[in-house]
């Protein structure tokens, strides 16, 4: 469907540089957002040139998102990662009945066509949007930026029976990449109108997350990083893994990782991981060898460290589980395999055992990481009131 697009030729075409303001009064600051929760999101955002007022300085943050500038947001927020400067597009109109060509939102719906944003053939560009289908065009819009790392959890939410089946899939990403959020009761509110704050916020999430999170390059350029269960994990997988499920962050993207490490190279597919592991406070080691093979407490300590410093958790006094082979484990190792096993994250053996120097496997590490995320979502911690 794409490449049938991309080849198309027709009279009407709309340039990348065509314009998606055609209701621009962004010049002026936006006086109405007192008490609005989103304001500071809007803000930037408006300095972004991201979105536009209603008119000269008014924002209008409660009223209802129509899904003509709902469209128009999530295109103008992502187009800078849609790969879009050589493209050119039909007009909306003949695949959209209800959308005319020349209005100031037809080349937001000429993208949202072509990068498959999931719009129905019959979208009336004045309707009301409602959450769910915000965040389920808001999604497809990001997944359409790369392929991002996505630990496979659920998360429950108390009013899914109001979901529509369609969007479920989407919403639950959302979920986990912190694009949305459930409200004090874990309600999503799937079937309410989405009000132009409310857009504003997930637009400011969304345009934060493409911005820091790396997707998954290309098999070609991801050297060994290709699952294979019963294969051992080498030090690299792992911090990547690691830090793609724990959306770990770089505080400097400037700092080189060999500058860090001696042993990892700048242009590794991995380095951007290392630097982020760095900065999130885990103990990798300055001569860290990312083609060395992991062992069980080496994966597990690391993954430990990144659990507790990523969500800032406090230390906790807990009662050391028996560990039949605990005289082989490595000291600097043993309080991160005790919180480990108390977390749920990993476990003994039917004996007891916990075999630290035995070498991880894909699959292990592969089932310890989704309990790791899994955990993480269930206590989100200190770092999620910020």
């Amino acid at each position: 469907m794409k490449k049938s697009l991309k080849t198309m030729t027709v009279a009407l075409t709309v340039l990348l540089t065509g314009s998606l303001a055609g209701q621009a009064f962004a010049q002026t600051e936006f006086s109405d957002l007192a008490g609005v929760k989103e304001k500071e999101q809007i803000l930037v955002l408006q300095q972004k040139g991201i979105v536009d007022g209603v008119s000269e300085g008014i924002y209008a943050p409660q009223s209802q998102l129509t899904t003509a500038e709902g469209i128009a947001l999530i295109v103008n927020a992502l187009q800078n990662k849609f790969g879009l400067e050589t493209v050119k597009l039909a007009g909306p109109h003949a695949y959209y009945p209800n959308v005319a060509d020349g209005e100031w939102y037809s080349y937001a719906f000429s993208v949202a066509r072509y990068k498959e944003l999931g719009l129905p053939q019959n979208v009336d560009p004045a309707q009301p949007l409602t959450k769910e289908q915000f965040i389920y065009y808001l999604q497809q819009g990001i997944e359409a930026t790369g392929d991002y790392a996505m630990i496979k959890i659920f998360i429950h939410i108390a009013d899914e029976a109001s979901i529509t089946t369609a969007y479920q899939g989407a919403i639950q990403r959302s979920l986990i990449t912190k694009i949305s959020a459930l409200d004090a009761d874990g309600l999503f509110h799937p079937q309410a109108p989405v009000t132009r704050a409310e857009a504003a916020g997930y637009i400011f999430n969304a345009v934060r997350f493409v911005e820091s999170v790396k997707p998954i390059p290309p098999l070609s350029e991801q050297g060994q990083d290709v699952y294979i269960a019963d294969q051992e994990l080498t030090a690299g997988e792992a911090v990547s893994r690691i830090a793609m499920g724990l959306q770990l962050q770089a505080k400097d993207d400037a700092v080189k990782a060999s500058s860090l490490f001696g042993k990892v190279e700048d242009d590794a597919w991995y380095a951007p991981a290392f630097v982020a592991a760095h900065d999130a406070g885990i103990e990798l080691g300055e001569e860290v060898d990312p083609s060395q093979t992991l062992t069980k407490e080496e994966y597990t300590f690391y993954l430990q460290q990144a659990l507790e410093k990523s969500k800032q958790y406090p230390l906790i006094n807990l009662v050391p589980a028996a560990i039949s082979d605990e005289a082989e484990l490595n000291p600097g190792y043993q309080g991160a395999v005790q919180r480990s096993l108390k977390f749920g994250i990993t476990s003994l053996d039917a004996d007891g055992k916990f075999h630290p120097k035995a070498k991880i496997k894909q699959e292990e590490a592969a089932a310890m990481l989704d309990k790791a995320v899994a955990y993480a979502a269930e206590h989100p911690g200190p770092e999620a009131a910020k």
